[in-house]
């Protein structure tokens, strides 16, 4: 009998195949990796422009302002407190009245980084952000804007142009919007062909390893649109044309170490920036700014803040004090265990062994934030709102808001509707229920069509919903463009 010879792969052929694969495999995973994320940047990016113009139509709606009629931000402190009810016309009254789960998180070079300890910076070339003023969407996006925006209109219906926003009407109404908050990378969209700048045309092409999480953008009137030529042109790749995102080799990561002019430059992700170390121990940039040492060990930056040796923030030099982090706060010691912050508040030690702030919030011994003391109440904090439990099951905010349990759990105020975790989730509008959908107050009429307060939304052939403005979303009401 012919025995059957059994065929199978030798081991030389296996590992040949396996290294073939693993080649593959790290060529184009980086890719890969690449366009997922220029692709989730640009649908956040959509997703906060339609709750920035949400909030302009609700202002529009219930105050009858919008961002035409902004006046500028007297200061900081102020900001979280602003409202419209109180004849405060500005984008942070506008903010606080109209955004639901909006924290504000205070001035650039105060705003907390990923860690929740080093500063967030910001990297914007188009224009400088030293005064901007943030705040924090509820999926976790920042929103920065100049304090000085006022009378951010040109007429509803007209155009945008380069010279409006340049040295027009909204030269200080523009802003940005960091899509996923102070996690990297922090830098703005750049062109990989043509020249970033302030323009109302797209005349570059952004691919994705000049993509950033950094959309520069201009309120005007009721709405918000990108405005430098590779915010924009990332924002209409977005929807598949002029082939943005090209396949690319690279993944746009800085390298480590670079020479230039002579020396050997390592990036630090601290400083976010190319350094060497001169003779004298200072670390010095690849732009000349120096970060000298101390006689402590730590090194103070060109821009007030202190690092540790591998460039770490640790703390910050401020009107001619030293801060450092207790927790998550900057702040200075003034004795007997009292602190006080950038902006002026007092920490002092509870019996508790935590902090009272001089603003009534209590916090624990890590600076996190508890609740509030006032007018002799105890207010818990959730989800940027302080609010006690009252006997019947509503609840009281500290800003004088009752907010009334229904029969379904939900809380109302208003005839706005909240979770018990103060998370908006609908309303009642003359007499009818609106969902809450990626910033939108909307409800179902039938035929595939929403109604807005003031607008109808239609479905569309191409299976979007198109609003009686022009504005075009997704079956998620997340904002996709303008017809």
């Amino acid at each position: 009998m012919n025995k059957l010879k059994e065929k199978a792969f030798t081991l030389s052929e296996i590992i040949i195949t396996l290294g073939i694969i693993g080649v593959v495999a790290a060529i184009t995973i980086p890719t890969l990796i690449q366009n997922s994320n220029s692709r989730k940047f640009v649908t956040q990016l959509k997703k906060s422009l339609s709750t920035l113009d949400q909030a302009a139509i609700s202002a529009h709606a219930q105050y009858d302002m919008d961002y035409s009629l902004l006046t500028s931000v007297s200061e900081d402190s102020s900001c979280a407190s602003d409202t419209l009810a109180n004849n405060k016309y500005t984008i942070c009254g506008l903010f606080n009245n109209t955004l639901a789960g909006q924290t504000y998180v205070g001035k650039y070079g105060s705003v907390k980084g990923a860690n929740g300890k080093t500063p967030y910076v910001a990297t914007v070339k188009s224009f400088s952000i030293n005064d901007f003023l943030f705040f924090s969407f509820s999926d976790g996006a920042f929103v920065a804007f100049n304090p000085n925006a006022k009378g951010c209109g040109i007429g509803v219906g007209n155009v945008v142009t380069t010279g409006d926003v340049t040295n027009g009407k909204l030269k200080n109404c523009i802003g940005f919007i960091d899509v996923n908050g102070p996690t990297p990378p922090n830098n703005e969209v750049m062109c990989a062909e043509g020249t970033t700048v302030i323009s109302a045309n797209t005349t570059c092409k952004v691919t994705n390893a000049s993509m950033g999480d950094i959309f520069p953008i201009v309120f005007h009137d009721g709405h918000v649109y990108p405005i430098t030529n590779a915010a924009l042109s990332a924002f209409l790749g977005g929807n598949g044309k002029e082939n943005q995102y090209q396949e690319e080799e690279n993944s746009g990561a800085p390298p480590k170490k670079i020479s230039f002019k002579g020396n050997e430059y390592e990036y630090y992700d601290g400083a976010n920036a190319y350094i060497r170390r001169d003779s004298n121990g200072n670390y010095v940039d690849a732009n000349g700014n120096v970060y000298s040492k101390n006689s402590s060990g730590s090194y103070s930056g060109p821009d007030g803040y202190l690092y540790d040796e591998n460039l770490n923030v640790i703390g910050r030099n401020y009107n001619g004090y030293s801060f450092s982090y207790k927790g998550d706060v900057l702040v200075r010691d003034v004795g007997n265990g009292v602190y006080k912050g950038q902006g002026g508040m007092t920490y002092t030690p509870n019996s508790n062994g935590g902090y009272n702030r001089s603003d009534g919030a209590v916090l624990d011994s890590n600076f996190n934030i508890l609740g509030q003391n006032k007018n002799g109440n105890w207010y818990d904090y959730k989800n940027g709102f302080f609010v006690k439990e009252n006997a019947d099951g509503s609840y009281s905010g500290s800003d004088g808001k009752i907010y009334t349990k229904d029969s379904e759990g939900r809380y109302v105020n208003n005839n706005t509707y909240y979770d018990k975790d103060m998370n908006i989730v609908g309303e009642i509008y003359k007499g009818n229920w609106f969902d809450y959908r990626s910033g939108l107050f909307v409800r179902e009429v039938g035929d595939g069509t929403y109604k807005g307060h003031s607008m109808t939304y239609k479905m569309n052939d191409d299976g979007y919903y198109e609003r009686s403005d022009g504005n075009v979303y997704d079956d998620e009401f997340i904002f996709i463009g303008h017809k």
